[in-house]
């Protein structure tokens, strides 16, 4: 394993994306679940930005835990996510393969290693404001046994101007209406039991229009799929 620490997050943008495929299909037999991740921005996906999906499977079908959450002012931790989560996909054009996977190694969220690519991505392109991938929720557990135990995921969809480990402010994003202090801290949960897809309608739109000044970082819609074997 490549052990992964926060300040390398501010080398390049994070992202994800739409279009023709990146990656085959690579999941096996043993695959239980399958998640698909759409983002859409109010435009184009900026380069030089960091986009990070944040996820925390459960055994619980409603879990107390909190989820994760955005890191919007200091003191900045690893400058990107906080609260509760295990693992996130990122994607960084200086890095072979582009999408990556990502574990974190304590619960402090300080450290994370490489654990593999999403089973399936769409390119980025010129003018894309549209991020899509895929990945098994096998992806997401040490053994079978582990994954099979899932019964939700807590996701939080994350953009920002750059990781933080200085300075006192950064342009961000987060599910929920940012500028309401009430919805910044917005995680969704969806059910691993059921094969459904989730929306923002889904949520009573949670991710409002115009939330964040930067276009580039207004997240505008999603849809999370969840395909049962």
């Amino acid at each position: 394993m490549r052990l992964r620490t926060l300040p390398l997050l501010t080398l390049a943008a994070l992202a994800f994306g739409s279009s023709c495929a990146r990656f085959p299909d690579t999941g096996d037999s043993g695959e239980l679940v399958r998640l698909s991740f759409t983002l859409q921005f109010d435009r184009e996906i900026n380069r030089s930005y960091v986009y990070v999906v944040a996820l925390n499977p459960s055994t619980q079908d409603t879990p107390t835990t909190t989820g994760p959450i955005p890191v919007i002012a200091p003191p900045w931790g690893n400058g990107f996510v906080a609260g509760q989560a295990t693992h996130f996909v990122g994607f960084n054009f200086l890095v072979p393969g582009q999408f990556n996977l990502y574990r974190f190694r304590d619960t402090n969220l300080n450290e994370y290693e490489f654990v593999g690519v999403p089973l399936l991505a769409d390119d980025v392109l010129p003018g894309t404001n549209r991020l899509r991938f895929e990945i098994s929720i096998n992806q997401l557990a040490r053994t079978t046994a582990e994954a099979e135990a899932f019964r939700s995921l807590q996701i939080n969809l994350l953009a920002m101007d750059r990781v933080p480990q200085s300075g006192t402010s950064k342009v961000w994003e987060a599910l929920g209406d940012g500028r309401l202090p009430s919805q910044i801290n917005s995680p969704i949960t969806v059910s691993l039991r059921t094969s459904r897809t989730y929306t923002n309608s889904t949520f009573f739109d949670l991710e409002p229009r115009n939330d964040v000044a930067d276009p580039d970082l207004d997240l505008v819609d999603f849809v999370v799929e969840v395909r049962r074997n």
